[in-house]
């Protein structure tokens, strides 16, 4: 990896998600000068010791984005709202933050003078715009395009922070999916994806597909969690029908909940494999897992 100019300033949105808290240590090793923006100080607490500084600002309501940003020479950003399909409280939309909230940040990050945006979007986006999920980080996507900044977007697969769920589900001995299982995937490890990440800064590409090493059916993903804890597998398709319907209904009341509902739905039945990157396995993640 080239070191960019000696403590290159980098401003990251999303510092402390699960991207985030790899891809903040991963650029101040390699020489940057990191500043980290964020709702509350404590979210960055894990990665504190490799900041430069913190701002601290909410997308959903930003106050002297601006100012914020004189003196960055490049803003990252991978943040979105909450995936949390848990969280009920939260009532802001995948376009309140993910399209609206990132628009003010490039805004700010133009008129402060910013060299480069690099944004993380979602794999398989542009053709998912159907999807609320994928339309509002395309959105963006079309309006950091057309911005005139240097730019790269960045549409990663999976995280495999998000099979912890499916992991909980085959240690509690029964796991569900959605459809048959015979859809394929290739989920990326968040240390493989901040790699890639690092290397979109610093290149010249403006659009980067990227998925992990290995390739595994949905049902393989569940399987594997069977093994590494030493369980029979035991699982069970539901009709996807089933979770349209609950996103439909949901729809109203929970928009943010209904949307994810309908975009897991369509992930989880049809092929969705990038572009295989970096050197982590699922199985090795889940064997980490197991050991805590």
């Amino acid at each position: 990896m080239t070191n960019p100019d000696p403590k290159t300033p980098i401003l990251i949105a999303g510092a402390s998600g699960r991207l985030g808290t790899y891809l903040v240590p991963a650029l101040h090793q390699n020489g940057y000068r990191v500043t980290a923006l964020t709702r509350l100080p404590e979210h960055v607490s894990m990665v504190g010791s490799f900041l430069s500084n913190t701002v601290l600002c909410d997308l959903a309501n930003p106050d002297n984005l601006t100012s914020h940003l004189q003196g960055q020479e490049i803003v990252f950003s991978c943040a979105g709202a909450s995936l949390d399909i848990g969280n009920l409280r939260d009532r802001q939309t995948f376009y309140d933050i993910d399209f609206h909230g990132n628009a003010m940040l490039l805004e700010a990050a133009l008129n402060a003078g910013v060299r480069k945006f690099v944004y993380v979007s979602v794999f398989g986006g542009p053709e998912q715009r159907h999807l609320a999920y994928s339309d509002a980080h395309e959105r963006f996507a079309d309006s950091l395009r057309e911005s005139g900044i240097s730019y790269c977007i960045i549409r990663p697969t999976g995280f495999f922070g998000i099979f912890d769920q499916l992991f909980d589900m085959a240690r509690k001995g029964r796991a569900i999916m959605i459809g048959d299982g015979s859809s394929r995937t290739n989920p990326i490890h968040e240390a493989d994806l901040a790699l890639a990440c690092l290397q979109a800064i610093e290149g010249t590409q403006t659009d980067i597909d990227v998925g992990g090493p290995e390739i595994l059916s949905r049902r393989e993903t569940l399987e594997l969690a069977f093994e590494v804890l030493g369980k029979k597998a035991k699982i069970s398709g539901v009709p996807p029908l089933l979770f349209k319907t609950a996103a439909a209904l949901a729809s109203p009341f929970q928009p943010r909940i209904a949307d994810l509902l309908a975009f897991g739905t369509e992930v989880s039945i049809e092929d969705t494999i990038a572009p295989q990157f970096g050197k982590h396995r699922l199985i090795d993640y889940y064997r980490e897992l197991a050991a805590k």
